[in-house]
């Protein structure tokens, strides 16, 4: 893992999309923020869920998608150049120099003032169907790996888009996150 890099920052309230199966209200279309944001214990300043019985909880303080999945769902969706904006997938993260393979459960991470630590997998929801049009979109992400992952924050902080990511800690026998995917998948 090198030039590891908060590439983008995204924040969204809940709102109604129109969706094909009619109007949904979802915070998962994150716009991007350029100024510095503050991450709270439970989320990013001018963040929020709309379902907050499985979201919004301190272990899903923020979720993170690499950059590099962005191209990989383009070309599956046969989509343009530009047609999912960073934070199109739920991520408040678009992380460069890290993926599922190479970050590890409990790593501890500093980015711009804030501690945050990696929790789990992300469990891709159907929400993400009803906004892409595409029954098997979280199905996809869950077979593909493509799933990202949750921080909980151990200290509040300012974040910018373009900070530098900082490993602090990690334990060497932590699984990393396409391990612990494939755990709860039962496909260890």
């Amino acid at each position: 893992m090198s030039n590891m890099k908060l590439h983008g920052l995204q924040v969204a309230e809940p709102t109604m999309v129109e969706t094909a199966d009619g109007p949904l209200r979802t915070a998962l279309c994150k716009r991007s923020v350029l100024d510095a944001v503050f991450l709270g214990q439970r989320a990013l300043e001018g963040d929020g869920c709309a379902d907050l019985v499985h979201h919004g909880l301190e272990d899903q303080a923020v979720c993170v998608m690499p950059l590099q999945h962005y191209a990989w769902w383009r070309e599956e969706l046969q989509r343009e150049q530009g047609s999912f904006p960073l934070g199109s997938f739920g991520d408040n993260f678009t992380v460069t120099g890290m993926s599922e393979e190479d970050v590890h459960v409990g790593d501890v991470w500093s980015i711009g003032d804030a501690e945050i630590v990696v929790t789990k997998p992300r469990q891709p929801c159907s929400t993400l169907n009803k906004v892409w049009g595409r029954k098997d979109f979280a199905a996809l992400m869950g077979r593909r790996g493509l799933t990202g992952w949750y921080l909980q924050v151990q200290k509040p902080g300012l974040v910018t888009a373009g900070d530098g990511i900082t490993l602090l800690h990690r334990d060497p026998v932590a699984p990393t996150i396409a391990q612990a995917w494939d755990a709860q998948r039962g496909k260890v």
